[in-house]
């Protein structure tokens, strides 16, 4: 179904880049794609989240880096389950964020202690800090590719995040939600299928 709309037409043509040319993304177009970000809607609007954009070679490498460690050591831990190596066969491509011209961490506050203690592992979800960035980084990639750029959301990543943060010097009070891959678009992907409405929403009347 064709739905008319600037803003309908954005979402049926983004796609997710993996592959960019090596030219880099200005201090000032992320800059507008930060703001573009942060009128996300967020819980209690507090817009609890923050992006750090990653550029340097070292930094990227040594984020990679983690993340390769973390899921040699999953497959070390789990050499004997059946599924593994099909596991460790996919995340091999977890750690190609570092081609990309530039990585941005999206992170988001974490509980504090007395929100931890009255909620227990509900929490998080109630806090709604990693929900509101979640949808800031959606905000973030719609607005990329209408500058031209591509991007890719990753969240395999995460495996290693607490290293990922140690390694950008994420504050201690921030976790990361998701990375996003950024950079000029060296490749054209197909539309992925995608279920049809009917097969993922439920009615209750």
């Amino acid at each position: 179904m064709n739905v008319p709309g600037a803003v309908f037409s954005a979402i049926r043509q983004r796609r997710s880049i993996r592959r960019y040319k090596p030219d880099p993304v200005s201090v000032e177009l992320v800059l507008r794609l930060v703001e573009a970000a942060c009128w996300a809607p967020s819980a209690g609007n507090r817009q609890d989240w923050s992006f750090t954009v990653v550029s340097s070679l070292t930094v990227k490498s040594a984020m990679a880096e983690a993340v390769r460690r973390r899921w040699n050591a999953v497959g070390a831990a789990n050499r004997d389950s059946g599924l593994i190596e099909d596991v460790l066969a996919y995340s091999a491509g977890f750690g190609d964020f570092e081609r990309a011209p530039a990585v941005v961490v999206v992170s988001a506050r974490q509980p504090d202690s007395f929100q931890r203690h009255i909620l227990g592992d509900d929490a998080g979800a109630t806090l709604g800090s990693a929900t509101s960035a979640a949808m800031a980084a959606q905000n973030f990639m719609l607005a990329a590719h209408e500058m031209g750029l591509g991007t890719c959301c990753m969240t395999g990543a995460l495996a290693a995040r607490q290293e990922m943060g140690q390694a950008i010097g994420l504050p201690r009070k921030q976790e990361v939600v998701c990375l996003i891959s950024l950079g000029w678009p060296d490749e054209r992907p197909e539309a992925p299928p995608r279920k049809p409405a009917g097969e993922v929403v439920r009615f209750i009347e």
